[in-house]
């Protein structure tokens, strides 16, 4: 590699995963994202891996590698005329394609090592069936991050749609890395810093201690438990309808939801949440593709005598104060509000909800986008996946440090219920009637309780056994099923 090619520091964000990756408690692939696009349809695989590779040629975030220095912080080698090859594998003479493609991609993601073993991104066009093919990115973390990912999916969808349909190809938009990094050293001495630190040791005071479902405090491992539940197209659709009717966006009913359920099963009032946000100014967003997540919490207090629209209406204020706080670092905030060095880095349970604009079209068909691996969980984490083909998949991720793939259970087969009795209620509903629990366990255990003989209620289906850090399932719940606010 030429000695001249340009140099950057790393930004905050990108720092944080460098550290955690060498922080000794994960292998070294576990900070790489891993996303699948399934496209039912007629596709040229050529076409598609020539699109993957002009984007990934395109995104300077991809196209570095992070060089050690002695004494300081590790920096950022920009490579000159980097070279990406997509490949084509062919897995439809395989007795069962989907199954080979995805032993291929978990084969793959088994090889992914740290920030500093090579290229950041991999691509590759996976042919299972004559009409169904799948576009597989495997990217590190310090690279991008989920909006990244999503802007890199996006350009990938445009590169092919305007080649399939003969148009010539836009150029794309993206800024390289340095006005990211100006921006935030800029920041780091602007006034507005102080102001933001301030606003926030203020909101924070007297926090409550970590709030979590799990025995003890954990440093995130090489894995996390992962449990699906995906909402179809029609209840999703029931959702937002709940929602409109209540006069909120979606997101914060879930917001809500995720609060309210977190305060039945703990019964702690002053809930916190780890909030993912961009943690960059609103100009460069959609302009470059790269890692600058910041986590802050999101403070909510749930009061059990309280009505649900009061609940909305602080979800939708603490959110809109913390986008506008978003860009003072939760490492620095969490050090300075005195958490314990126990090896977590965040507030409390992670809500993550990732939404696509529309959906991606590949010319004339329209790709679903599938997670496989994520950065790893330091205790619990709710990932909402809105890509805008209609339906709503929820992963729940867990450390296996300090949970259970029993209590993940627990949290993905309930959590969906008290998603129902919140779309359900009305504004003026207490907040008492929201239950964790389902109807069908109240009456169980109020049958015990008069000495009726009953059938114990059969235990939820176990995800069907695959790769040991992944467990999977898919729940549908007819409306007749949804329990209604107090029902039971």
């Amino acid at each position: 590699m030429p000695e001249n090619c340009p140099e950057l520091h790393l930004s905050e964000a990108q720092l944080g995963v460098w550290l955690a990756e060498r922080a000794g408690h994960s292998r070294p692939g576990a900070y790489q994202w891993a996303e699948y696009l399934v496209l039912d349809g007629d596709v040229d695989a050529g076409l598609l891996a020539s699109a993957v590779t002009r984007a990934a040629a395109e995104c300077e975030a991809v196209n570095v590698r992070i060089i050690e220095t002695t004494g300081s912080s590790p920096v950022q080698r920009l490579l000159r005329d980097p070279e990406h090859t997509v490949e084509v594998v062919d897995f439809r003479g395989a007795s069962d394609p989907d199954a080979a493609a995805r032993e291929w991609m978990r084969a793959e993601m088994a090889k992914a090592g740290g920030s500093d073993a090579g290229p950041l991104f991999l691509g590759a066009v996976l042919r299972v069936a004559d009409d169904r093919s799948l576009v597989f990115h495997r990217v590190h973390h310090l690279a991008l991050d989920g909006a990244g990912m999503a802007l890199f999916a996006e350009r990938v969808a445009e590169i092919y749609s305007c080649r399939y349909e003969g148009r010539a190809v836009p150029e794309s938009g993206w800024a390289g890395l340095r006005p990211l990094v100006h921006a935030e050293a800029a920041y780091r001495e602007a006034a507005a810093r102080t102001a933001d630190r301030d606003w926030w040791l203020e909101r924070l005071a007297g926090r409550p201690d970590f709030l979590s479902l799990g025995t003890h405090a954990a440093a995130a491992t090489d894995r996390s438990l992962r449990l699906t539940r995906v909402l179809s197209a029609e209840e999703f659709a029931g959702f937002r309808d709940g929602a409109e009717r209540l006069g909120h966006r979606w997101t914060r009913l879930f917001t809500a939801a995720t609060a309210a359920y977190l305060h039945a099963v703990t019964g702690s009032r002053d809930v916190v949440l780890s909030l993912p946000v961009a943690g960059r100014p609103a100009g460069l967003t959609r302009t470059v593709p790269a890692m600058s997540a910041n986590v802050l919490p999101l403070r909510l207090h749930v009061d059990p005598a309280a009505p649900l629209g009061a609940l909305l209406d602080q979800v939708a204020d603490e959110l809109r104060l913390v986008r506008r706080h978003q860009r003072y670092r939760g490492e620095h905030l969490r050090r300075e509000l005195g958490y314990p060095e126990d090896g977590r880095k965040f507030f409390g349970p992670v809500l993550n909800i990732q939404r696509f604009d529309r959906p991606l079209r590949f010319g004339p068909t329209t790709a679903t986008v599938h997670n496989l691996q994520a950065p790893p969980s330091e205790d619990l984490s709710i990932v909402a996946y809105d890509r805008g083909d209609g339906v709503l998949r929820l992963d729940f991720d867990a450390n296996p440090a300090n949970h259970s793939e029993e209590l993940l259970r627990d949290v993905a087969d309930r959590f969906p219920h008290m998603l129902w009795q919140v779309a359900e209620a009305d504004r003026e509903t207490p907040l008492a009637r929201m239950a964790a629990s389902t109807a069908r366990e109240r009456r169980h255990v109020a049958a015990l309780g008069t000495g009726v003989t009953v059938r114990r209620p059969r235990p939820a289906a176990r995800p069907s056994a695959g790769s040991p850090s992944r467990c999977r399932a898919r729940l549908t719940l007819s409306r007749s099923a949804r329990p209604r606010p107090g029902s039971g």
